[in-house]
């Protein structure tokens, strides 16, 4: 495996850092149930790859830390047996660990609950659940992908080609009434996610065909 560049470690530090002062914040205070919250959908198009494939990409954990900077890793929880590093089907669990471990080694444990390829009808194709979330901070965390085909334009260059439209919506809800604070930190890290990471890792999949 080759080692992350030093670029990519600086913004793992950074978006770590981030993470770590409002988790600070919020864990001087005792939890309180406030109104569940959603983030704004994150979006984007990416050319050359069906929905199939962009499905089977996205489904796979292994990638997760590949296209998300708060990622830092991905294993199977100790009460499962699937692997994590296949797409995962209806009823695998994976745990996603993040924050800057061994400091500050935060996880959320996420189901599987919805995992259908052949979805095109702007519906969530792809939904990953976590009943518990994040322990003092959020529970029924939700990750849910939606996956279009898309006719891209080439100008005069030639004609159209095909590629997808990918939105990813986060939703929770909020153990502690601070947590409204890291929302700028969260949806700063799915749109770079969406926007940056998935277009790279998408081009770079393409290239080693």
């Amino acid at each position: 495996m080759m080692a992350a560049s030093p670029n990519r470690n600086k913004a793992r530090a950074i978006n770590a850092l981030l993470a770590i002062t409002v988790l600070i914040v919020m864990l001087t205070h005792y939890g309180v149930l406030v109104h569940g919250f959603q983030l704004t959908t994150s979006s984007t198009t990416i050319p050359k790859i069906t929905r199939e494939e962009m499905h089977s990409f996205l489904a796979n954990p292994k990638h997760w830390p590949q296209i998300v900077l708060s990622s830092h890793s991905v294993k199977t929880p100790a009460f499962a047996t699937n692997p994590v590093d296949v797409p995962m089907n209806v009823g695998d669990y994976v745990e996603e660990v993040f924050g800057l471990p061994p400091l500050l080694p935060l996880s959320v444990i996420w189901k599987c609950v919805k995992s259908d390829p052949n979805v095109d009808d702007g519906t969530c194709g792809l939904e990953f659940y976590s009943e518990n979330g994040v322990p003092r901070l959020a529970k029924n965390c939700k990750m849910k992908f939606i996956i279009s085909e898309e006719s891209l334009s080439l100008g005069s260059s030639g004609p159209n080609e095909m590629g997808c439209q990918v939105d990813l919506l986060m939703e929770f809800e909020p153990r502690n009434p601070l947590i409204t604070a890291g929302i700028p930190f969260l949806n700063a890290d799915n749109n770079i996610a969406l926007k940056v990471l998935l277009p790279k890792a998408i081009r770079k999949r393409t290239k080693q065909r």
